[in-house]
């Protein structure tokens, strides 16, 4: 028997931000409580907003693109979470990780420290940890068909080390080597490093050359 889960936030006006951004709005333009015939709203929002993937062009001028990815791209056979503990804007780095415990196929690798508990509060954004930009070149080395990281806090980037959040961007996505996309502000409170994953579906909201785009994340777990 299998089960799908969300991975991904529902987005609303309290969704955080990075550096305290401006959220998502909501404006309603029809009502049907107002006497119209339907429910209508109009939403503004960044393209950074609660759950998205960070492409190259976000850091590259020649980098690749949300349209530039065929659909193929977005499903996800070989997946793997593993649990790093880390402290308040503590920088993730390559002796935090793991790589023995890592399948050498993986395609997406979710990293989960549980900083999403603190989603509805100021250190969300403020003290966030961050991923060194040295691991990198040692996961593109050494997995092959590693497409993206996905993360349970707001960024990659520390809010407290933005100079290392850029270049930790830059080496990511990296637009002429292999770039690994971004999927930050993940939900994994319903999924474990045991967890069986059998299939990822990551599905961006399609804005012709987006650099970034909110997705909606969905898996198959054995139960």
């Amino acid at each position: 028997m299998t089960k799908w889960i969300f991975l991904s936030h529902f987005i609303n006006e309290s969704t955080p931000m990075y550096g305290n951004d401006i959220s998502f709005q909501t404006q309603s333009v029809k009502s049907i409580k107002q006497g119209d015939s339907c429910n209508t709203s109009q939403w503004i929002f960044s393209n950074h907003t609660g759950t998205h993937i960070d492409c190259p062009f976000h850091f590259y001028e020649k980098g690749r693109k949300i349209s530039d990815y065929t659909p193929d791209f977005w499903i996800i056979k070989k997946s793997q979470l593993i649990d790093i503990n880390t402290n308040p804007g503590e920088i993730i780095s390559i002796s935090h990780f793991p790589f023995e415990t890592i399948a050498p196929d993986i395609e997406v690798l979710m990293i989960k420290t549980g900083f999403y508990r603190f989603r509805n509060q100021e250190k969300y954004w403020q003290n966030n940890p961050g991923l060194h930009p040295d691991l990198s070149n040692i996961l593109r080395n050494n997995f092959k068909n590693l497409k993206m990281i996905g993360i349970d806090f707001i960024s990659v980037s520390s809010f407290q080390h933005r100079s290392l959040g850029r270049e930790a961007h830059k080496a990511f996505l990296s637009h002429d080597q292999h770039p690994i996309l971004l999927i930050e502000d993940m939900n994994l409170s319903d999924i474990e490093s045991k967890t069986q994953i059998i299939q990822i579906f990551i599905a961006p909201i399609l804005v012709e050359n987006a650099d970034a785009s909110p997705c909606t994340v969905i898996t198959e777990v054995q139960l």
